[in-house]
């Protein structure tokens, strides 16, 4: 079976430097050792300021994690949920030099991750960088589809046209989201010390897949464009609500043929489904799939 985890050898000098084309989603120097007590922040990596990076795990995206050695002389570190259950076909890695490794997203892991969340534990490193991409493709160009500086608040009361972004002049953009495409949303923190923004829906919905997103600091989101997530937007409208951001850009990626019109197509023949619209003969327990027509979660 083919590995869903690359670790670079440890005869190659690792690079460091993150080519345009990934975006970093935290950086800093974090150390993590699980000798250390319960409690103690520093057992794992994924639960602390900005380290909640969940909505990243889209299927098909590369997640790369850029880890150094500390003063040990044994470096491991695994790939879990937070329910102490390692993220399907990730092996732990084990190094001894400064390393990245970077995790393919499958569908079984983001189902996993969408669940239960993504942390890093082990022994004997610092986490540097975590990153989204892939340092052998080029950069994505964007074409802008909003710009300006609109404030998202969902304390506000109703009727407030900043309770939620997507309703505003030139925020109607439910036309780009055609199958295939990537849309990005750019975000800077406001004054206040709770950051979170949610993508929905005018019918209060989340789109199919996509994760609220918990930040501390101005960051980017990539929605890449399923064909649930067309369907839905092309329905009910795309917006954006939240608490403490502002929205300064919205905008997608150049060069993109999607499916213009969606339709929607109820198959009743019994057969199970992913959520691509792909048979599975061998369903697994506890995943998501779509059986005559209806989401269900085998069991």
């Amino acid at each position: 079976m083919k590995k869903l985890f690359t670790l670079l050898m440890l005869s190659i000098v690792a690079v460091m430097n993150v080519n345009a084309a990934e975006e970093t989603l935290w950086e800093g120097d974090y150390n993590v050792d699980w000798d250390l007590p319960d409690g103690d922040p520093n057992r794992e990596w994924g639960g602390g300021a900005g380290q909640d990076v969940t909505s990243y795990f889209i299927i098909g995206e590369k997640i790369n994690v850029y880890l150094t050695v500390a003063g040990t002389d044994y470096h491991k570190c695994q790939f879990d949920t937070w329910e102490w259950e390692a993220l399907p076909g990730v092996d732990a890695a084990e190094f001894s030099a400064d390393t990245k490794v970077t995790i393919e997203v499958t569908e079984d892991i983001a189902a996993a991750v969408a669940e239960k969340g993504f942390r890093l534990h082990g022994h004997g490193f610092h986490v540097a960088k975590v990153t989204k991409g892939s340092d052998d493709q080029p950069a994505v160009e964007e074409e802008d589809l909003w710009t300006g500086d609109y404030n998202v608040d969902w304390d506000l009361p109703d009727g407030d046209p900043n309770r939620e972004w997507g309703g505003g002049e030139g925020q109607d953009v439910t036309a780009n989201f055609v199958t295939g495409a990537k849309i990005f949303v750019y975000l800077t923190v406001a004054g206040t010390d709770y950051h979170k923004c949610q993508f929905d829906t005018w019918e209060w919905e989340a789109l199919p897949g996509i994760s609220p997103a918990e930040f501390s600091e101005d960051t980017k989101v990539t929605i890449e464009v399923t064909d649930d997530i067309a369907a839905a937007v092309a329905e009910k409208g795309f917006r954006l609500h939240g608490h403490g951001f502002h929205v300064t850009k919205v905008s997608k990626a150049k060069d993109v043929t999607g499916i213009k019109t969606v339709t929607a197509v109820v198959k009743n023949d019994g057969k199970y489904y992913n959520l691509r619209g792909q048979v599975v003969t061998n369903p697994t327990k506890g995943l998501l799939y779509i059986l005559n027509g209806r989401k269900i979660v085998l069991n």
